[in-house]
């Protein structure tokens, strides 16, 4: 596995060093390339930005999981792991996408279940699968899309909840 690093301060460049013995391929970024040199001499390979060190990530997911999900799309699947499946797969592509940080941090004060509702709104999901997705009740999800709009300001307004969460991301 590719590992990208950022950060090699006190902790960081420990970390670091220990990925590298454990045999990792290792990328490293830090403002101050001095403090790079001692990895680099031991194997690391040299970032020129942090985007480029947390390119691994988007290599990391395409080379060690797409694989497998595809192979789990060719099997006999229901409905409803289907759709568990589809989650996966879009829930992947908001973490290596550029807008993951933009996401989290309009989520930073929803609860864990808001934000796996607000993403299946956002994902075309509707209550009623919603629910059944979640484990919950059609009452308990209707609770959960109400009191995300009122985090996002959306309360007494005509705003399409999922308009509003694709417009936002």
């Amino acid at each position: 596995m590719k590992i990208g690093f950022i950060g090699l301060g006190i902790m960081g460049s420990r970390m670091a060093a220990n990925l590298l013995k454990g045999g990792h391929k290792l990328k490293v970024y830090n403002r101050t390339l001095s403090k790079a040199e001692a990895l680099v001499e031991k194997g690391a390979k040299l970032s020129h930005s942090a985007k480029e060190a947390a390119d691994n990530v988007l290599s990391n997911v395409q080379e060690l999981i797409v694989p497998y999900l595809e192979k789990i799309k060719k099997t006999k699947l229901d409905d409803q792991q289907r759709a568990i499946l589809s989650i996966i797969e879009s829930n992947l592509n908001e973490i290596i996408s550029p807008f993951a940080r933009k996401m989290s941090l309009k989520y930073l004060n929803l609860t864990p279940t808001e934000i796996q509702v607000a993403n299946l709104i956002r994902n075309g999901s509707d209550s009623k699968v919603i629910a059944e997705l979640l484990n919950l009740s059609p009452q308990t999800i209707y609770n959960h899309r109400k009191n995300i709009r009122k985090k996002f300001g959306l309360r007494n307004r005509k705003t399409i909840l999922r308009s509003h969460l694709l417009s936002v991301y």
